[in-house]
């Protein structure tokens, strides 16, 4: 086939990708499908129900525009945490439905709309956000914008968000008395103490870091050699065996930082109907966005 075929062969696949997205339009975003949670109301309220284990420090939510989202239960004070499902957007299988990545293969146009109903969500402020590289790098921000390469964002903004996606690695939430940061700690970022640093550039003062959903021990089965270098590091009570808990190596970190730490207690691993997992759902998921904000006391 000639450049001219292919690019004919293009446009007509973005075409029907296009008709596709138009039909059953969904209010505020013309040409998207109807959210999930829309579609299946019934259903998704009995995965809302179940997700949360009796006495969990969250609360689930469904914002205006149909995207669902833990938040801490009781919340801090200064600053609004998100750390959303994988409920109440538009995107299609295997990254349905509220999807962030346009990286993963997802179409550009339900992505679109799903950043624009987690938006709506933020309350419509500006954001922050950086390219992930799976290392221990913070950056401090003033405003709204493509950052830089990091994994994890500070700022004293008002207003402002700070966002990161996850399918499987650890959103930290972390929240001073002036300042806000968001984290995304893989077990890179975890096994050189990324948290800690994040805490470490915030003023100084009380401070409380907020575990979202993530991979936990129970799904998290690593080698040998990393379980040992992660037993070495922040103590045996992180490892059973080659299982692996991330969530208990970033409480270690922030507790040696004086920060006290609040842990959701989710776990993607065993909810990939409610959270992406890119270990449980490979080689093709979604991503979820999780982000703080601060606001006014």
């Amino acid at each position: 086939m000639g450049a001219g075929g292919r690019r004919a062969a293009a446009a007509a696949r973005g075409g029907a990708a296009r008709r596709r997205l138009r039909r059953g339009g969904r209010p505020g975003h013309p040409g998207l499908p109807a959210a999930q949670v829309a579609a299946a109301p019934g259903s998704v309220r009995a995965r809302i129900s179940n997700l949360l284990h009796d006495g969990a420090p969250a609360a689930t939510h469904t914002a205006a525009g149909g995207a669902v989202y833990v938040s801490p239960q009781p919340g801090p004070e200064g600053a609004k945490v998100f750390f959303f499902t994988r409920l109440g957007g538009v995107s299609r299988p295997p990254f349905d439905s509220l999807n962030v990545s346009v990286k993963v293969g997802d179409d550009p146009d339900a992505v679109a709309g799903n950043i624009s109903t987690i938006r709506e969500a933020l309350g419509g402020g500006p954001s922050a956000w950086v390219k992930q590289v799976a290392g221990d790098g913070v950056l401090r921000v003033t405003e709204g914008g493509f950052a830089g390469e990091a994994d994890a964002l500070v700022t004293s903004t008002e207003g402002l968000s700070l966002n990161v996606a996850v399918a499987d690695c650890v959103p930290v939430a972390l929240v001073g008395q002036d300042e806000v940061a968001m984290i995304h700690s893989g077990w890179r970022g975890t096994l050189a103490g990324i948290s800690g640093k994040a805490a470490g550039r915030m003023a100084v003062g009380a401070k409380r870091a907020y575990i979202g959903p993530c991979i936990r021990g129970c799904c998290y089965e690593v080698s040998e050699e990393l379980a040992g270098a992660f037993a070495a590091e922040f103590g045996d009570g992180v490892v059973s065996g080659r299982n692996l808990s991330l969530p208990g190596a970033i409480r270690t970190d922030l507790e040696r930082s004086g920060v006290e730490v609040t842990d959701l207690g989710l776990c993607t691993g065993c909810r990939p109907d409610l959270f992406f997992s890119h270990r449980k759902q490979k080689p093709a998921t979604g991503r979820s966005l999780a982000a703080v904000v601060k606001v006014g006391r």
